[in-house]
């Protein structure tokens, strides 16, 4: 009986199951309290078109982070307010929102393809990562007249995910482009990495 060890890698892509999308809303003031007015205000009106116009649920909102930063010199008091928006991966539904907010005053976004539980994925990317090691630790026996039996050890050397779209960012700016052609077809890749030592016979 003998050994092989063999690496295998594997990238897989997916379709995402949803779209992650980070919303920061300014406004500027004379006072800190003027900033923080104008600031909720361009939030209320966001939050009332988010509903109105596009039918989003309380639930797939979610209030991130709220900040009022000290001006220097001359320059006036800037509120800044982060929303964080889970919706599902409908291009329609995004392209709709993402054209909307492209309209408001003061506000910049950055859009992700998530997810919903990659645990599923994942697996898949490690059963090819091992299925493709399996392979080379079959031509590496057969060169050697035996033959692979069963494996000895398995260690998983990392994973990896990444989205297959660009960042979605857009700054701060009266009017911002539509990235929709960027989120056409957007795919996320995992890689699957492992190392195993197969038992041979001959």
């Amino acid at each position: 009986m003998g050994k092989i060890k063999t690496e295998g890698r594997v990238t897989l892509e997916f379709e995402p199951d949803l779209y992650e999308i980070s919303v920061t809303v300014r406004a500027e003031g004379e006072t800190s309290g003027a900033a923080v007015t104008a600031g909720k205000k361009q939030t209320e009106m966001l939050l009332q078109y988010l509903r109105i116009q596009l039918d989003i649920l309380p639930e797939q909102l979610t209030a991130e982070s709220e900040n009022v930063s000290v001006p220097y010199r001359d320059e006036k008091y800037i509120f800044s307010r982060e929303l964080l928006l889970k919706i599902p991966a409908d291009n329609h539904v995004r392209e709709a929102l993402t054209e909307m907010l492209s309209e408001m005053q003061a506000v910049s976004y950055d859009i992700r393809p998530k997810l919903a539980d990659e645990s599923r994925q994942k697996q898949a990317a490690l059963d090819a990562a091992v299925q493709n090691a399996r392979e080379k630790a079959e031509r590496l026996a057969a060169a050697m007249h035996s033959r692979v039996t069963s494996f000895d050890e398995i260690c998983t050397d990392g994973m990896g995910m990444q989205d297959g779209v660009r960042s979605a960012a857009a700054c701060a700016a009266p009017r911002m482009k539509n990235l929709a052609a960027d989120l056409q077809n957007p795919k996320i890749k995992i890689t699957g990495e492992v190392t195993v030592v197969w038992l041979t016979e001959s």
